[in-house]
């Protein structure tokens, strides 16, 4: 339990108060004493007079007439005299009755006379009852002893004096110390009554109160202190201002990174994470904070990365693969993370996901390799069939001209169909990206069109074209383009389609959209095929697309006109029962 603190009021009133009464303590005790000592040297002086002048009065006298010498002396003098013989017997004394007197030899101040030195003492007389001071001066006669003088004078007055002097300077010392007390409380009030308002202040300060300002008191000391105070409170609104603007500043710029932010202390403890990273473990970023990393890493290959990255003092990165609903690949990068010192403290780590530009890589890998053996095909059967031509002689070269210039012919046709739409899709791909500014254009027309460059390769294969726009909406596109995207649908499902069968296109609006729907009755397409069907060179049935003279890439060019237009495609098929191909598009 912390020691209770006292006020400074309570450290520095009674240290003053003490000084004072130990201060007139003393003086009252030296005083008192020194009075005590003049008075019985002065008393001392006057007895020592006194009894030289009564040697000379009873140096003469014999004996018998010294006791009324003394009561003499003593009625006027008031001083008790006494006349001692060197045996010590009393001859004579002013107060007492001679005869009843004890022998005086051992008193001191007789016995220092006796020996021809001047005795002086101070102690109780049993004969008055009363403290005496004595001096005793010896009678000297022929070089020796006669007797003793001694003057006496009672001193219990000076002690009673003294006492009142003492009870008088007491009485002076308590009202005194009441005055200073009452002083020294104004005065330490003074001084504290400042500081507990700077106290206060410095509790604003504590809480966040940066704004205010102490007052500046008077006293040099506090003022400078106040002062300072208010200065750095002023400093530190500045900096903790500046903090925050940065910290807000560094906040916008992570919740803006496409790219997942993830700080980590060295116990493995999430200090901070952005909403990117918070997405990827699919977790609000407020439930992530403090956790430990390993609770929401589920990630064998991540969890050995960050072990690494903490580890080390160097960036460390990695490409890891992240399985889920998705699958999606990071490009994973670790900084240590040091404080305001250069101590680590942990680590930072930023994912990029890179999982479309693999994609990209591997379809662009796909699409080499598929044009490279689409264009192989037709490439080897036009040189097979020239060879051919070179080795036969007039006779057959003539007889087989026909069936190999057919031959020559589709390959060569296919080899343009399959330029073409690499051109189409290049032409697409350059304008991804950019913001296209269309006019708004009807779709009846687009429709229609379409359908007239559909109709001699449906009479052909014996197949009913319809066209049903019940409304016609205006979207702002590119007609040319959505009249290709179109014909490229029809086109599939002319060829998809039996002899006799019917295949239908629909146009209207729908659920805030402009809808063009291709509807066939062909042998349809199975559900493992629907997702991959957009994709270049993707055939369901390889076989019978090569024998239509498809380039495997008419989806493909219909997914990124529809797309340029902002739109998008859907497709619904059954096997057996044929398919569905709609298109919708913003209206204008």
């Amino acid at each position: 339990m912390p020691e209770k603190k006292r006020k400074l009021l309570w450290h520095i009133f009674p240290s003053f108060l003490l000084i004072m009464v130990v201060s007139l303590t003393v003086v009252t005790w030296y005083s008192t004493g020194f009075f005590r000592k003049y008075y019985l040297v002065n008393t001392e002086t006057d007895l020592t007079t006194q009894g030289t002048l009564i040697l000379r009065e009873i140096s003469g006298p014999p004996h018998d007439r010294v006791n009324g010498i003394c009561k003499e002396i003593g009625r006027v003098t008031q001083t008790r005299v006494t006349v001692v013989l060197p045996s010590g017997r009393v001859i004579g004394d002013s107060f007492g009755t001679v005869p009843e007197m004890e022998n005086h030899r051992d008193r001191p101040e007789i016995a220092a006379a006796l020996k021809g030195d001047k005795g002086v003492s101070v102690r109780y007389s049993d004969t008055l009852g009363k403290k005496m001071m004595y001096v005793a001066q010896p009678m000297e006669s022929q070089g020796r002893v006669a007797g003793v003088v001694r003057t006496a004078v009672s001193v219990s007055n000076i002690d009673s004096e003294i006492r009142s002097v003492q009870k008088n300077i007491v009485a002076a010392l308590v009202v005194t110390v009441i005055a200073a007390a009452g002083v020294g409380l104004l005065v330490s009030r003074r001084i504290t009554r400042p500081l507990e308002e700077m106290r206060a202040g410095a509790r604003g300060f504590a809480t966040g109160d940066l704004t205010r300002r102490l007052a500046v008191p008077d006293t040099e000391e506090l003022s400078l202190l106040a002062t300072t105070m208010n200065q750095m409170a002023g400093r530190l609104d500045e900096k903790i201002q500046s903090a925050e603007t940065r910290t807000m500043e560094l906040e916008a710029v992570l919740s803006s990174m496409k790219e997942g932010v993830i700080a980590i202390d060295l116990n493995e403890g999430i200090l901070m994470v952005n909403r990117a990273a918070a997405r990827i473990f699919d977790a609000p970023a407020r439930e992530l904070t403090n956790r430990n990393v390993h609770e929401i890493a589920r990630n064998y290959d991540l969890q050995q990365f960050l072990n690494k990255a903490l580890a080390s003092h160097d960036a460390v990165e990695e490409d890891i693969l992240f399985t889920g609903t998705r699958e999606h690949v990071f490009n994973i990068h670790s900084t240590a993370l040091c404080n305001c010192r250069g101590g680590r403290m942990g680590t930072l780590v930023i994912f990029h996901d890179i999982t479309r530009i693999r994609r990209l890589e591997t379809m662009h890998k796909d699409f080499a390799a598929n044009v490279s053996h689409e264009l192989k095909t037709p490439l080897t059967s036009l040189k097979g069939f020239v060879e051919t031509l070179q080795d036969l002689d007039e006779k057959e070269v003539l007889e087989k001209r026909r069936k190999f210039l057919t031959i020559l012919e589709k390959n060569a046709n296919r080899l343009i169909a399959l330029v073409d739409d690499l051109m189409v899709l290049s032409r697409l791909e350059r304008k991804e990206g950019l913001v296209p500014v269309f006019d708004p254009e009807e779709l009846t027309p687009v429709v229609n069109t379409a359908l007239s460059a559909c109709k001699y390769m449906a009479e052909n294969r014996g197949i009913i074209l319809q066209a049903a726009v019940s409304h016609a909406p205006s979207v702002l596109m590119d007609p040319l383009l959505m009249e290709q995207a179109v014909v490229n649908l029809v086109n599939n499902a002319i060829k998809y389609s039996e002899p006799g069968s019917e295949v239908s296109v629909e146009g209207g609006e729908k659920e805030g959209y402009a809808v063009i729907r291709v509807v066939d009755s062909g042998p349809g397409i199975s559900s493992e095929h629907l997702p991959r069907i957009f994709e270049r060179f993707y055939r369901v049935d390889r076989a019978r697309s090569r024998e239509m003279g498809g380039t495997g890439l008419g989806l493909a060019i219909v997914k990124h006109i529809v797309q340029y237009h902002a739109g998008e495609i859907r497709v619904e098929s059954t096997p057996g029962k044929g398919s569905v191909f709609e298109i919708r598009l913003p209206l204008a």
